[in-house]
């Protein structure tokens, strides 16, 4: 398993907030995403959202990317967003690799 951030973007138009059609997605995905989540083998560790920059992140534990993308396709969430997956690592990870590396 390994940490990936989804970094996802949609126009105004197209925000939940504004648009009933996908805030009617939204709620009805709020009550499938467990399931779709376990099938895909992805396991939710944060999710955050900008309402007024119609930006969000959220860190996911996964197999691999392509699980990820599955998740986010079968979520509906493709469905209006510009999405980037993306895999992460903790700092400190960073900071031991330089100290292997060394000076």
């Amino acid at each position: 398993m390994g940490l990936y951030g989804i970094y996802g973007s949609h126009s105004p138009e197209s925000c939940p907030l504004n648009n009933v059609e996908i805030r009617r997605l939204i709620i009805k995905m709020a009550g499938q995403l467990d399931k779709v989540l376990t099938k895909n083998s992805v396991k939710m560790l944060q999710q955050y959202h900008s309402g007024l920059e119609h930006t969000f992140l959220w860190i996911v534990d996964a197999q691999d990317a392509h699980s990820v993308q599955n998740f986010m396709v079968e979520s509906g969430w493709i469905k209006f967003n510009a999405l980037k997956i993306v895999p992460l690592t903790s700092y400190q990870t960073v900071i031991e690799i330089c100290q292997s590396i060394g000076t």
